[in-house]
């Protein structure tokens, strides 16, 4: 092995000198955002089973873990941090738990394909290439329910995965809302997570890089004035969950390719073009009719990444259509990391990004 892939004696004995409580994670990116997936160092009580339970204890119990994981100064506003889990409920080969943050989110696309891509690349579940060589399917259970996963390769190359969402749907259709001293059409659309949507191209809002910070500007006072009074679902008047805004360009004359960009608080863009938000365009646009079920549209990023999406099935209600998406993409492994804290450090379990 090279030398440069083993920690230094004197980091050894930092280690060693007390109790660090190490955590071992893998980085990746999904399309250009990041995900922090656990290899070792949580260790769950032995009465917590299944990735229900586990997320309640760890938000009740071991929240340090999350901001460890994912605050300032180890993360920052973009990063996202899974645990595995051991678990074959609902048919799945494995469970997890994710943490953002703010929050444990139900779901969250890029997260899964980043989760996907790491259990493919270090084979983290033996066996995935003994029925065929150049394909494989596993599924992971999300605390919003099972998802499924189809990964390929070339030889011994791995190429992409194809993660099959949750039903995603549109929750509430446009409606005015007065924000920054104009009227905005304001959609509530779900794709295992809710997002707050308005088209850029009716407001005049530009999706390009430069334009980031007035993205965000908007995107704030937005989520502040649509949530002030709680967000509940106009059918089950369950109250939701609502935190994150999607900004979207579609032009129907191109209906192969749609813009998307989410912003998700304090204040972040997602640099990938977010899988549960793509989920929840896709479904809005075959619920309009503006796309085939069966047709492939390719989501962009604010920083030109790109997500492949298209229905695996749609159900149909008297009072919603629900598609379930698959989303074809890939993450890339940038590194690996040892979490440590010092008893004496004031700042040890992070402190949330600004």
């Amino acid at each position: 092995m090279n030398n440069s892939r083993t920690l230094p004696a004197s980091a050894l004995a930092w280690l060693e000198r007390a109790d660090r409580q190490e955590i071992l994670a893998v980085d990746s990116h999904t399309c250009g955002n990041p995900t922090r997936i656990v290899l070792s160092g949580i260790t769950l009580p032995e009465s917590v089973q299944g990735v229900d339970a586990a997320r309640l204890w760890l938000r009740d119990h071991a929240d340090h873990w999350r901001r460890r994981l994912v605050h300032e100064p180890r993360g920052g506003g973009l990063t996202c941090a899974v645990l595995p889990i051991a678990t074959q409920e609902d048919g799945c080969d494995i469970g997890a738990v994710i943490m953002e943050p703010g929050s444990y989110p139900p779901m969250c696309g890029h997260c899964m394909i980043g989760f996907a891509s790491v259990i493919v690349e270090m084979n983290l579940l033996p066996g995935l290439w003994q029925d065929h060589p150049q394909q494989t399917t596993f599924r992971i259970r999300t605390p919003a329910g099972p998802i499924g996963i189809t990964a390929r390769r070339t030889g011994e190359h791995f190429t992409t995965v194809t993660m099959v969402n949750v039903e995603s749907f549109v929750v509430k259709t446009p409606q005015p809302y007065q924000v920054d001293g104009r009227t905005l059409p304001v959609e509530l659309l779900y794709g295992g997570d809710y997002y707050i949507s308005v088209d850029a191209s009716q407001i005049g809002l530009s999706l390009e890089r430069d334009n980031a910070t007035e993205i965000v500007r908007l995107a704030r006072l937005l989520r502040a004035e649509y949530t002030a009074g709680g967000v509940c679902d106009p059918l089950s008047g369950d109250e939701l969950d609502v935190y994150q805004v999607l900004f979207y360009h579609y032009d129907a004359t191109q209906p192969q390719d749609a813009s998307i960009v989410v912003v998700a608080p304090p204040g972040v863009i997602d640099r990938s073009p977010c899988g549960t938000g793509t989920s929840a365009l896709f479904a809005k646009l075959v619920s309009e009719g503006k796309v085939a079920p069966d047709a492939t549209v390719t989501t962009h990023s604010i920083i030109g990444s790109t997500f492949s999406v298209t229905a695996q099935q749609v159900r149909e209600t008297t009072d919603r259509l629900y598609v379930i998406p698959a989303i074809t993409s890939r993450a890339y492994i940038n590194g690996f990391l040892i979490l440590a804290a010092d008893a004496e450090d004031a700042l040890a379990d992070g402190f949330p990004p600004l």
